[in-house]
């Protein structure tokens, strides 16, 4: 296929990309797009499989800071091996396109799929928490903070799986090492010390937007925003177990909030057990479909 205006791949708008502007790529339909790229679905010439491909829009191709998150986000992507994590496939650059591979997954975010089915319920909810849990623990023993987990970064594929995305503000922690540069995260699901532009945030920072997640997931609506003063965010109906793990992820102090991914993980297994072994809280029942499939339907 030609492209629509000669030598560039992209149309006069900037953001439709001509189907082959990609050596060894196909693309078929655009996935999403931001304020510097778009991704779209792609099918890998080479291993006959669909892909994810993330591309920076051409005016964007020659900033510095544009150029650094993505090559970051690749890097890290592709060093990075864990079932909760999307998986970084290659990347490149080719007449002025820079661009992303990444595993794709045939499922929708947890923000579509809350926007098109509602609340999750209980035991779901509980579930994709440990999920996420189980990638923030696998991030933080790398010194990684995403920096903006929320439903849209989060991907439900088919079987149960939940998988986290989206790594173009993460950053890299050494111990010991300072680091000048904030991790602004989006408002609504990033934690106090990022809206204060705190540049020595952690993996605190990510378990507060695992807790603004579930809280979306488990009541259908946007978390508020942090109490300055403490408060923790109310959840009338939702059920007692997940009210009690939410809360704590999203505490505004850190003193109070969880310390690691594996307190988190603590906490949600000892729930799980007193569910099984018929101790108490006990989450709602749920349909047979909740913990494996997101319900879909």
């Amino acid at each position: 296929m030609s492209n629509r205006q000669g030598s560039s791949p992209f149309a006069p708008d900037a953001d439709e990309i001509d189907m082959e502007a990609i050596p060894g790529y196909v693309i078929d339909r655009k996935l999403s797009s931001g304020g510097t790229s778009g991704v779209y679905r792609a099918l890998d010439l080479e291993s006959g499989h669909h892909i994810a491909l993330k591309i920076l829009f051409p005016k964007w191709s020659k900033d510095p800071k544009a150029l650094q998150l993505l090559e970051r986000e690749a890097w890290l992507l592709k060093s990075l091996s864990h079932p909760n994590v999307v998986r970084g496939l290659a990347s490149g650059h080719w007449r002025g396109l820079h661009w992303l591979a990444m595993e794709w997954i045939a499922g929708p975010t947890a923000l579509e799929r809350v926007h098109r089915g509602g609340p999750l319920s209980p035991a779901a909810v509980l579930e994709l928490g440990r999920q996420m849990g189980e990638a923030i623990r696998h991030l933080g023993r790398r010194g990684i903070v995403h920096g903006d987990i929320k439903p849209a970064n989060v991907l439900l594929a088919p079987g149960g799986v939940a998988k986290l995305c989206d790594f173009g503000f993460a950053r890299v922690r050494r111990a010991g090492v300072p680091d000048d540069e904030a991790v602004f995260g989006t408002v609504a699901y990033a934690s106090p010390e990022q809206m204060d532009g705190d540049t020595g945030v952690d993996t605190r920072a990510d378990l507060y937007g695992v807790g603004a997640t579930l809280y979306h997931m488990a009541t259908g609506r946007m978390p508020p925003l942090p109490d300055k003063w403490g408060g923790l965010p109310a959840m009338t109906g939702v059920a007692r177990e997940v009210r009690w793990i939410v809360q704590r992820l999203m505490a505004p102090h850190l003193k109070d909030r969880y310390a690691s991914a594996e307190l988190l993980l603590g906490d949600l297994g000892q729930l799980r057990q007193l569910r099984d072994g018929g101790g108490r809280p006990r989450p709602v029942a749920p349909r047979a479909t909740d913990e494996f499939h997101w319900e879909f339907n």
